[in-house]
């Protein structure tokens, strides 16, 4: 486990409001290591959810921005993202539950941030 303490967790989907989020948390001094992006990717899945395909081929999302260079990104299918979380201080019902809410929303990441001091950014 990396840290005592909850790590910050924020559903997001992969677009500029993200990208945004990531560089308020940059300015303030948070470090690439502290700040993670796990993106849910189905194909790396063994799913062939018809709901799931359209979401990622009819809700185009873009991010402009280099995330890779300000945080920590993971492109990965359920279970993966579930471990990660897990290896973050998430128990693994927590990430479970997120994983569930991330298949039953219209957001496809997960913005989690170690040791979030301030009110960088916004809750919801």
């Amino acid at each position: 486990m990396i840290s005592a303490t909850k790590p910050f967790v924020k559903l997001h989907k992969y677009d500029q409001e993200l990208v945004s989020d990531i560089q308020a948390l940059n300015s303030s001094g948070y470090a690439k290591d502290d700040i993670y992006v796990l993106k849910w990717n189905p194909d790396k899945n063994h799913s062939n959810q018809r709901n799931n395909f359209y979401k990622y081929s009819t809700h185009f999302e873009s991010a402009v921005g280099d995330i890779d260079s300000k945080a920590q990104f993971f492109d990965n299918g359920g279970e993966e993202l579930r471990t990660k979380m897990e290896h973050l201080g998430l128990t693994k019902d927590e990430a479970s539950a997120l994983f569930r809410e991330i298949q039953e929303t219209d957001k496809t990441c997960i913005l989690i941030v170690r040791d979030l001091k301030d009110n960088i950014i916004k809750m919801s």
